[in-house]
């Protein structure tokens, strides 16, 4: 197949009647004209022809009749558009055509390129299945009897209708008086004093003997069984095939369609299929799912919800488009190679999105219903695709849950129970697919350039793992035409080797398939970011992915996006989220940075922007991740760790920015008090505090991802949990608590974090305010933390007891 998609005919295509419609027309044509007072069915006959159209079937007939054909002079006179005269002459049986030098058929240079080989051998390979089937259903040929045939006719065409790969002609036709024109053919030329020429008498007929030159043809003609006849024909460089009804017009209709269909299909009417697919759907290009980032995903939730959304399992196989042409089924492949795939009882035109997985088609998307529907929004789409009766398709189809969501609850749910069902029913899937209800289908290829079009089209993929699909020419890699370094892969030379293996082995084979000598042939794999792991070959893929989809992988590989982190147990997501508001409020300064509580250096990447770093921390096992991380970063010279308390550091800098975030719930208030009595001085200009603040509290959060609840009865000012009245907990806890160092003490359990089974202090922020204040620090702004929608309900809670506080010692 071509690969420049669509031809230009796609333009004069008009909407396909089905052919039983067309059928209908030309009989109700026919009756009409039998009705008439002047018909006399003695006189004319009718002609109903199925002509194979070259510029989709382009066939080349010179081996199915260059042997045992009729070979005969044809003169054509056409009155005007409908009205033509045709004499058909000199016939003579048997001619081979390539003993006749009227016709140049061998017009082929020698030395033919490798392609067009190929080429020859794909045509070769549909007319041998053409003469096949015309050996095998004709009943006898008749080229035979076309031997000394004169024939002079008039024919008047009724109708035209086009229908797939046939121009299909509905006439009448009258036979003339030929007997003149045989005796006028007997006496041969006169010599005029221009030369030779036909001797000139008075009929019509004649008169197109003298002024028109006569067309050269070869033809064989076979009948098959209910009197259907086949005509082959060939001349000059064109080749006509006709399936010919008009010696039984009221041929059962049913035969009827399934002659045409039969043939039809065994020459490969792919060409036609990509055309009318760009007459439905013009400038089509198959939608990309985006790999988001967090950064995206964060920008996208609220209005997910507020739009509604939808998600799917991410089935695992080729897709592929569905186009249902007045009951014929056909898919089309990225690659838009055209399968046939069944006849139907259904005369829709339909154009279906799918995954194709153990021979069925898994429909996610329904882009044409008897018009155009990539402009509607993915809400309107789903139930559209939702109301067809899929009964209708003999099984060719096979439904995927596509859930409707409207908080972040659904989507877990979803992956908690439906994705399970999907893989028990044997519907393999390798992660999800989110789309926004509003959503509409390509849109930048429909309508011209405008900035706000991308927010139309939002449909993202999350997978079980992170991969990419490149182009590998034996050496390198490639994204589009963009180079890849091995060393963005995460690639050990033991799967590099393994690809090296799988791309010989395609470039042998495509070798000895093609009979062709090339050096290189690229081929695609896909290849696992996450893992740095071969994963296949893409033999259903020509290109790779672009640059831009390599660079949004990646990222959601760095991030580790995936999955997991929309399972219920997972606390990624709120975690990510907390690290965004870190980033967003470091990312208003910039200069000399102190972090008061550093940890395991999670936050080293938000501080590329700050000129010098001091990072206190006094816990060792949390110090020696730090310094390990530090050591890895390419801002290691701007960063000092001091290991020790905040509360006893000896600070030799001046710092514009100091940060305390999460660190502060493991102060009490004489710790806080302590901490600005050290550091007073070093600080000239910001200090910004987020910890959870116990004003906002209002009750406990216990669900199966996390826990945290008061340890304190403040009522009655006891301890709530079972502790071990001799631990450190219990007797640091009732001391604080009691010398009103804190407001309570509170456990936390975050699972798969820094937090688990941990003990803090609760502080409240009026307190810590009045603290800051006492130190010269005044409050320039307090707010809490908005909650995230792709949070669940313990998730928002917890979230929603954040309290960010900025305070400043500057005069002004």
């Amino acid at each position: 197949m071509n690969p420049v998609i669509p031809s230009s005919h796609y333009l004069l295509l008009d909407k396909q009647l089905s052919l039983d419609t067309i059928l209908d027309n030309m009989y109700h044509q026919i009756s009409i004209f039998k009705n008439h007072k002047f018909y006399k069915s003695g006189d004319i006959n009718f002609e109903l022809e199925f002509r194979l159209r070259n510029k989709y079937t382009n066939i080349d007939i010179n081996d199915f009749i260059k042997c045992m054909s009729c070979r005969y002079h044809e003169y054509l006179f056409k009155e005007n558009k409908t009205t033509r005269y045709r004499i058909i002459c000199e016939s003579s049986y048997p001619t081979n055509i390539d003993d006749d030098q009227d016709i140049n058929l061998e017009n082929e240079e020698e030395n033919k390129k490798e392609e067009e080989k190929e080429e020859e051998n794909i045509e070769n390979k549909k007319i041998s299945k053409l003469y096949t089937y015309v050996d095998t259903n004709s009943e006898k040929e008749i080229t035979e009897t076309l031997n000394g045939k004169v024939e002079f006719t008039k024919k008047m065409t009724l109708m035209t209708a086009y229908y797939f790969v046939y121009k299909i002609v509905l006439s009448i036709e009258t036979n003339l008086d030929v007997s003149d024109i045989v005796s006028f053919l007997d006496n041969g030329l006169v010599e005029t004093e221009k030369g030779y020429n036909k001797k000139i008498k008075t009929n019509k007929g004649l008169n197109i003997l003298q002024f028109i030159t006569p067309t050269i043809k070869y033809r064989k003609s076979y009948i098959l069984h209910k009197d259907v006849r086949i005509d082959v024909t060939k001349y000059e460089d064109k080749s006509q095939f006709e399936i010919d009804f008009s010696r039984n017009i009221n041929h059962e209709r049913s035969d009827m369609i399934n002659i045409v269909h039969d043939i039809m299909l065994l020459l490969d009417c792919s060409n036609f299929v990509l055309d009318y697919l760009f007459y439905l759907l013009p400038n089509f290009e198959f939608q990309k799912p985006i790999t988001p980032s967090l950064d995206t995903i964060f920008d996208i939730a609220d209005d997910l919800v507020k739009n509604t959304f939808f998600v799917a399992a991410k089935t695992d196989g080729l897709r592929r488009l569905v186009i249902i042409i007045n009951h014929l089924m056909f898919s089309v492949s990225e690659n838009f190679e055209v399968e046939y795939i069944d006849c139907i009882n259904s005369d829709l035109h339909l154009v279906f999105d799918c995954e194709f997985v153990n021979d069925d088609f898994i429909p996610f998307d329904i882009l044409y219903h008897d018009v155009d529907l990539r402009l509607k929004s993915y809400k309107e789409r789903i139930a559209i695709l939702d109301s067809l009766n899929f009964d209708s398709f003999k099984d060719k189809f096979k439904r995927k849950k596509i859930r409707k969501c409207g908080n972040y609850s659904d989507l877990q749910n979803f992956i908690e129970n439906e994705m399970e069902n999907e893989n028990k029913i044997l519907v393999p899937n390798d992660g999800i697919i989110i789309t926004d209800g509003a959503s509409t289908y390509t849109l930048q290829n429909i309508i011209p350039f405008d900035s706000h079009r991308v927010e139309h089209i939002r449909v993202y993929k999350i997978k079980t793992r992170n991969t990419i699909d490149l182009r590998f020419d034996g050496r390198y890699f490639y994204a589009k035409q963009h180079s890849i370094k091995k060393s963005n892969l995460k690639l050990t030379l033991a799967e590099f080797k393994k690809i090296c293996l799988k791309y010989h082995q395609h470039k042998k084979l495509n070798r000895d398939k093609n009979k062709m000598k090339e050096k290189k042939i690229p081929f695609i794999i896909e290849f696992d970011l996450d893992n740095g792991v071969f994963v296949k070959e893409r033999e259903d893929k020509w290109t790779s992915n672009s640059l831009n989809t390599f660079n949004s992988i990646v990222l959601a590989s760095f991030q580790k996006v995936n999955i997991e982190i929309f399972s219920p147990d997972s606390n990624i997501l709120m975690r990510k989220y907390h690290n965004r508001i870190k980033q967003n409020i470091l990312n208003e300064y910039k200069g000399n940075l102190l972090d008061i509580g550093s940890g395991n250096g999670g936050d080293i990447h938000k501080w590329k922007h700050f000129r010098k770093i001091a990072c206190v921390e006094p816990d060792d096992e949390k110090l020696k991740n730090l310094k390990d991380r530090i050591k890895k970063s390419n801002i290691n010279n701007r960063i000092t760790i001091y290991p020790n308390t905040i509360q006893n550091v000896k600070l030799k800098d001046s710092f514009n920015i100091a940060t305390c975030f999460f660190a502060l719930n493991d102060f009490n208030y004489s710790d806080i008090e302590s901490m600005l009595n050290n550091i007073n001085q070093n600080i000239n200009g910001k200090f910004i505090v987020l910890f959870m603040d116990y004003r906002l509290f209002n009750s406990d959060i216990n669900s199966h991802c996390m826990q945290y609840r008061q340890c304190i009865d403040t009522q009655k000012n006891k301890f709530l949990d079972s502790l071990d009245k001799e631990s450190p907990v219990y007797l640091l806890g009732t001391l604080r608590y009691a010398h009103k160092e804190c407001d309570n003490i509170m456990f936390v359990n975050i699972e798969n974090s820094n937090l688990t089974d941990h003990y803090e202090n609760a502080i409240n922020s009026e307190k810590v305010i009045t603290i800051f204040e006492k130190y010269k620090f005044n409050m320039i702004s307090q707010y809490s933390v908005a909650p995230f929608s792709f949070l669940n309900s313990s998730q928002k809670l917890y979230t929603s007891y954040l309290k960010v506080i900025e305070f400043s010692n500057l005069k002004n």
